[in-house]
């Protein structure tokens, strides 16, 4: 008697993580995001009063009082957070003491420039980190080994004011190839986006060699060596694949804070950026903006890292539980 075969299943989609460690983070983004706009508010209505760079030099105290008031920085600072939290969970935020308007959409219109800055300092930093970290793993040469890494260890010792500063005078002061401040377009964006990248290679490098030393030592790959794998091969095929779980997690880490740790590379090419934008809000003890713009870059923070750790689950499976 023949037997009837049933249909295939479909197929479901399944997250390469659960719902559950998506719920949990995403919580825990949350709290983190509220934690430092609680830690940034406190610290900043402690500095003084806002009000003094709203008036003349030779306004009288009672005009200086009255806009005090106006601007409720008369209130005690627990009573002017606990109103700053209602405003917030109404949707909006209080209106920026230089614009006179929302400052979210001020934020987040200067967001696109960092991103470019970022992804392209990340994508530069990450192609030559993961260079050199092949090359201090794999390479035969003793100089390829240690030479490359051991320059880019050099380099996260330097400040990065120190090294944008030093490119300005190299490649713009003397040389002229790239416009120093507030440049646009590609040229603009090389010498700050290099910058940045010089401070992501370090990390990156180190990583991901450490992962490439360790899954050369598996089993798995004593085995294929011991079959007559060639060397090339075998790193390209197996090797590379099984360490780039562990070195997204840190590419994530440094995605993160593209958004937060451009601000020095910014102020000092003149980027027109969120970072440039927060120096100057705390010069002008713009409060509101201050706070949105550390929103902005906490929320980016945990949202960049949600995504890399869902993509490194997908590249290695064994992180998915």
């Amino acid at each position: 008697m023949a037997s009837v075969l049933s249909p295939p299943l479909p197929r479901t989609f399944r997250l390469p993580v659960s719902g559950r460690y998506l719920g949990g983070r995403l919580l825990t983004g949350l709290v983190a995001v509220w934690g430092a706009i609680t830690l940034v508010f406190f610290a900043l209505y402690s500095t003084g009063n806002p009000a003094l760079l709203l008036v003349p030099p030779d306004a009288p105290p009672d005009e200086v009082e009255r806009l005090t008031r106006v601007l409720g920085f008369d209130r005690p600072i627990p009573e002017q957070y606990v109103t700053f939290l209602g405003t917030v969970l109404t949707g909006r935020f209080p209106d920026s003491i230089r614009y006179g308007e929302n400052p979210l959409p001020i934020a987040l219109e200067k967001v696109p420039a960092s991103l470019a800055l970022g992804a392209t300092g990340l994508l530069i930093g990450t192609l030559l980190g993961g260079l050199i970290g092949y090359w201090s793993a794999t390479a035969r040469s003793s100089w390829l080994r240690r030479g490359p890494l051991g320059v880019a260890v050099a380099f996260e010792s330097v400040p990065t004011f120190f090294i944008g500063i030093l490119l300005v005078l190299v490649f713009a002061v003397n040389l002229g190839w790239f416009p120093a401040t507030n440049g646009r377009g590609l040229p603009g964006l090389v010498l700050p986006a290099v910058t940045l990248a010089l401070a992501f290679i370090p990390a990156i490098a180190r990583v991901f060699r450490t992962a490439l030393l360790d899954v050369l030592q598996a089993e798995h790959i004593r085995t294929a060596r011991a079959k007559g794998l060639p060397h090339h091969l075998l790193v390209r095929r197996h090797v590379v694949a099984n360490a780039l779980g562990t070195t997204l997690n840190v590419v994530g880490i440094q995605a993160g804070v593209m958004l937060g740790g451009a601000v020095v590379t910014e102020s000092v090419f003149g980027w027109p950026g969120i970072g440039q934008l927060s120096i100057n809000a705390v010069q002008n003890r713009d409060y509101p903006l201050v706070i949105v713009c550390v929103l902005v870059i906490a929320a980016g923070f945990v949202l960049i890292n949600l995504l890399v750790d869902v993509l490194a689950a997908l590249v290695e499976p064994r992180l998915r539980s």
